[in-house]
């Protein structure tokens, strides 16, 4: 009963606001939408909020196609339902952290995925996230020095290829780049580069 309660004063709210905008033009509309968003508005249950101007616009049309009862807010549909990390989970996350160290949480996630150890609805990954921080999954043991993608400890450790389609016959030049310890070459250099490449 509380509950409801709480969803009609928070839907008579929205209405409140909305109300003056359902006889106006489509300009008007904006510029009233446009001069709410950003302002301070004192929800009941919820305090002081900012909305934006698209929110407003929403409200708008979830009033017309059904009164009232649309602009009162939704509850999830996965409210009370416990999202955990199984143990299974547990030891892949604790393996593909190990094997890939500067993946980001988003990345771990992705590789869980592409895996098959996880599948879209049993966690996220804002719930992956707090559980690396939680248990300090990271910087434990190890203190290496973080690299760019391109970026290796010796010479020699990375080649990069790519090729170039070009002219009317489509021939493909294939160029070897290799990351050097010279910034840039001389004249001479580049000439006899060049013909190796060739």
């Amino acid at each position: 009963m509380k509950e409801a309660k709480k969803s009609e004063s928070v839907g008579v709210f929205r209405y409140g606001v909305i109300a003056p905008a359902l006889h106006m033009s489509g300009g008007d509309r904006r510029k009233y939408f446009e001069g709410l968003a950003g302002k301070e508005l004192d929800v009941p249950h919820y305090g002081i909020k900012r909305y934006k101007t698209n929110t407003f616009r929403n409200w708008l049309v979830h009033y017309k196609n059904g009164g009232l009862d649309n602009l009162k807010p939704v509850e999830r549909s996965d409210k009370g339902v416990v999202r955990r990390i199984t143990e299974a989970a547990a030891a892949s996350i604790k393996g593909v952290i190990a094997e890939f160290p500067f993946l980001s949480a988003s990345g771990v996630y992705r590789v869980l995925q592409q895996r098959g150890i996880i599948r879209s609805g049993d966690f996220g990954e804002t719930t992956l996230r707090n559980y690396i921080k939680r248990n300090s999954l990271r910087g434990t043991g190890t203190t290496e020095v973080g690299r760019k993608k391109y970026e290796k400890e010796h010479v020699n450790e990375l080649w990069v290829g790519d090729f170039l389609l070009c002219g009317a016959q489509h021939k493909r030049n294939y160029v070897a780049l290799k990351i050097m310890w010279r910034p840039a070459f001389t004249n001479n250099h580049y000439r006899r580069m060049n013909a190796v490449i060739q």
